[in-house]
Order: C-alpha cells, then structure tokens, then sequence
C-alpha cells in the first residue's frame, strides 16, 4: 500500500475528490471508521487500473457498465463523473448504459436455463 507511505488519509481523500469531482461519501465514510481499508481499497483500483493494453478511456466504460449491471448506484455516479471529466462522451457514457442493460437482462434468461428447460419438456 504505497499510498499509505506516501500521503495522509486527508490527501488521499482529496486525490479522490479531484479525480471524480466530488467527495468520495463512501471512502470517507470508511475512513472514519477503518483509514486502513480506504488505501486497500486504492492500492486495488491502481492495481486493477495499471494494466497497459486496455485505454483508460475503455477501463472507465468497462468500470460503468459493470457497476450498471450489478445496481451500484454510488459506483455508476462515480465512474459516470470520472467519465465526464476525462472526456468521454454522453452518447458513449449512454452506449455503455445500454450494453450493461442488454447482459444483465440476458443473464436473467440463462440463469432461467433450468427453468426452460424444465418446461420445454412439459
């Protein structure tokens, strides 16, 4: 955890709040009751972020649609700002939207497999 070595919980916190363009509510939050998660929380996402074959661009997207998918409002806020800020566009933000719409919709009919397949035989 080198942001640990490196800054104050306070620096972090605000590190985070010029990357989104908002206060992180939930980091602070966190941090009122355990600083130690927060910078594991960051050390995380650098390291889910440090890949080097995926844009930025794409990996802010890919981050949207999955927290989208899985009904993360506070994530879907978040990554849409981060979005916003780096330049991504409205209708590509929308795109994502839809794409995390589309699978978690069919992920309703193949977890319903066994289900069709009980009353296809019927």
């Amino acid at each position: 955890m080198e942001e640990k070595k490196s800054m104050s919980i306070e620096q972090l916190l605000e590190s985070m709040t010029a990357k989104m363009g908002k206060s992180p509510e939930t980091m602070v939050l966190l941090s009122q009751v355990n600083e130690s998660a927060v910078f594991e929380h960051v050390a995380n996402q650098n390291f889910a972020m440090s890949g080097t074959h995926i844009p930025p661009k794409y990996k802010l997207l890919i981050n949207l649609a999955a927290s989208a998918a899985m009904g993360a409002e506070k994530c879907i806020s978040n990554y849409t700002n981060m979005a916003l800020r780096s330049g991504v566009s409205k209708e590509e933000i929308v795109e994502a939207l839809i794409l995390a719409r589309f699978v978690k919709a069919s992920s309703v009919m193949s977890a319903a497999t066994d289900a069709l397949r009980m009353l296809s035989e019927k």
